[in-house]
C-alpha cells in the first residue's frame, strides 16, 4: 500500500530576541522544503496538520512557561503518515529546545523531569486528543545541542 508522508519544520524565537515563528513544509522526505504561508488557496488536508503541529508548539510554549523554562528557541520536525486514502496512521515530532539566561546567570538546563513534563503535556493538545486511537503518536522534546 502506498503511503503518503508529510513533513513540517518549525522555527521560533522567544525571550529577550522577540517572539517570532516560521514553518516550512515539504511532501516526501526527498522533497526540498517550501516556505508554508497559509491562504485560502492551501489545501485543507495541509491546515490541519499545521493545526496539529501549532498546537504542539503552543503546549510546549505554554507548559515551558508554567515550569518558568525561559525559552529562546524552539526547533522542531512534525512527519506525519497517512495512507493512500488520505487517513492518518503516524505522527512523530520531534522538539528541540534552547533556554534562554537570565542576565549574568547561567544558562538554565533542561532536566529529566520538565522534559518529560513537556512531552507529556504537548500529547494532550486538543487537536491530538481528537486524531483516532489507532494512530501511533511520538512527541520528543530534548535540549538543543
Amino acid at each position: 500500500m502506498t503511503h503518503l508522508l508529510f513533513q513540517f519544520r518549525l522555527h521560533s524565537r522567544h525571550g529577550v530576541a522577540g517572539d517570532s515563528l516560521s514553518v516550512d513544509v515539504r511532501n516526501g522526505a526527498q522533497e526540498p522544503w517550501q516556505p508554508l504561508e497559509p491562504s485560502l488557496r492551501t489545501p485543507g488536508f495541509r491546515l490541519y496538520l499545521l493545526s496539529l503541529l501549532l498546537c504542539q508548539h503552543h503546549y510546549l510554549v505554554a507548559n515551558a512557561a508554567e515550569r518558568h523554562l525561559p525559552l529562546a528557541a524552539v526547533d522542531g520536525i512534525l512527519s506525519v503518515t497517512a495512507s493512500a486514502d488520505w487517513m492518518i496512521e503516524a505522527v512523530d515530532g520531534s522538539f528541540q529546545v534552547r533556554l534562554e539566561a537570565a542576565d549574568g546567570a547561567p544558562t538554565p538546563e533542561l532536566d529529566e523531569p520538565s522534559r518529560a513534563f513537556l512531552e507529556r503535556r504537548m500529547k494532550v493538545c486538543p487537536v491530538s486528543r481528537n486524531l483516532p486511537g489507532t494512530v501511533t503518536k511520538s512527541i520528543v522534546v530534548q535540549a538543543a545541542g
